[in-house]
């Protein structure tokens, strides 16, 4: 099957290019300066390039403005590349000098511009900026409403920041900012989710929506919780917290998963994106970062050349999760690929908010009517 999806998708995609022969993909995921970032959740992992280990010339690149950089890598995607959504992250891309310009200049540009964020930076005159740009949306790391579920994401000596990120992310919720949260589950807030989940409704209503994904990589093994059925409270409670959660199939997934601690759903994330990284290189899947299959702006036509074709993907586009790193793998991506396995409707996809505007949606449709002959056989 995965060369099938390799070569038939490949060819699907390449049959649907546009009238400027780019691909019309799901996403940019684009992550700048992912070694930058000021906090050092145990589980993260770019733990090995956090700016607190010393990373080099990193005052140097925090206090540059390296905007007219990325634009040119910008330029370089989109001579190749059409796609509705637009997913900017670091390391923490907020404490970049120039970041929230560079959100404004992109929101020109696409349907949706969503910021992953740590939420510390996330200042009221920064949020002012963000919500009068009108589709600019939050995707916000934390892991529950008590700093106790916190505990591998912020370590003693940052306790301080967890009042400094539930107060921003009230602000910004009062802006009517979209927000995405994104919470990792470990062992000290598996249980916790439903109670979360009750918090964020309780204060926020519809523009939040909870998602979560277990400890990826090589921390699962000491920071996960027990193999056990940790969401049969928030399954139960599923129709009264449903407005602050994504599709009921998403959260039976994770809840598939935190009882078995594998993956089995086939993911096809290397089939809708690409990773884009600022300085130019691309790489297959936007959630495990293997070496770069080339550089953009060394090679303009990379992503033509390589899209559904690249070794990697004989990896990543199989009938189940093969490489190991993929069998512990799950994130929000996951509602796009239930939807185009059939698992959830449109009308439920278009609750979440990165996908709810007309051209991600009918972006959507075009990955499905790529997808459907392919599964048929």
């Amino acid at each position: 099957m995965s060369m099938a999806l390799k070569n038939d998708f490949r060819a699907a995609m390449f049959a649907r290019r546009d009238s400027q022969d780019r691909l019309k993909l799901l996403m940019n995921d684009m992550v700048i300066e992912e070694q930058l970032c000021q906090m050092r959740c145990s589980y993260c992992l770019t733990e090995d390039f956090n700016l607190l280990m010393n990373v080099p010339d990193a005052r140097l690149r925090l206090t540059t403005d390296r905007r007219a950089d990325w634009h040119q890598v910008l330029a370089s995607y989109h001579a190749s590349v059409d796609s509705p959504i637009m997913r900017l992250s670091g390391g923490e891309f907020f404490w970049l000098k120039g970041s929230t310009e560079f959100v404004a200049e992109c929101s020109s540009m696409y349907e949706v511009v969503q910021v992953i964020t740590n939420g510390v930076f996330l200042t009221p005159q920064r949020l002012e900026k963000l919500a009068e740009l009108g589709n600019v949306q939050l995707c916000l790391s934390l892991d529950g409403h008590t700093l106790a579920m916190n505990d591998h994401r912020l370590p003693p000596k940052q306790h301080k920041l967890f009042d400094v990120i539930m107060r921003n992310l009230d602000n910004a919720a009062k802006m009517g900012i979209p927000i995405e949260i994104q919470s990792v589950l470990s062992d000290k807030n598996a249980d916790g989710q439903a109670d979360f989940a009750r918090f964020l409704l309780d204060n926020y209503g519809e523009g939040v929506m909870l998602y979560f994904f277990p400890v990826r990589g090589d921390n699962k093994d000491s920071l996960a919780p027990p193999l056990g059925d940790h969401f049969a409270e928030l399954l139960d409670r599923y129709d009264e917290l449903e407005t602050v959660l994504p599709p009921r199939p998403f959260v039976e997934l994770i809840g598939a998963q935190l009882r078995t601690g594998e993956r089995t759903l086939r993911c096809f994330a290397t089939a809708t994106m690409v990773q884009l990284f600022g300085q130019g290189d691309v790489s297959c899947c936007p959630y495990a970062w293997l070496s770069p299959m080339g550089n953009i702006q060394e090679q303009p036509t990379l992503i033509h050349e390589q899209f559904g074709k690249h070794q990697h993907y004989d990896m990543f586009m199989q009938p189940r999760p093969r490489f190991p790193y993929c069998k512990s793998c799950t994130g929000p991506i996951d509602v796009v690929n239930l939807y185009l396995m059939g698992e959830i409707s449109e009308t439920e996809i278009a609750r979440c908010a990165p996908y709810a505007g007309p051209a991600a949606l009918a972006r959507l449709r075009e990955l499905k009517a790529a997808f459907d002959p392919i599964f048929s056989q």
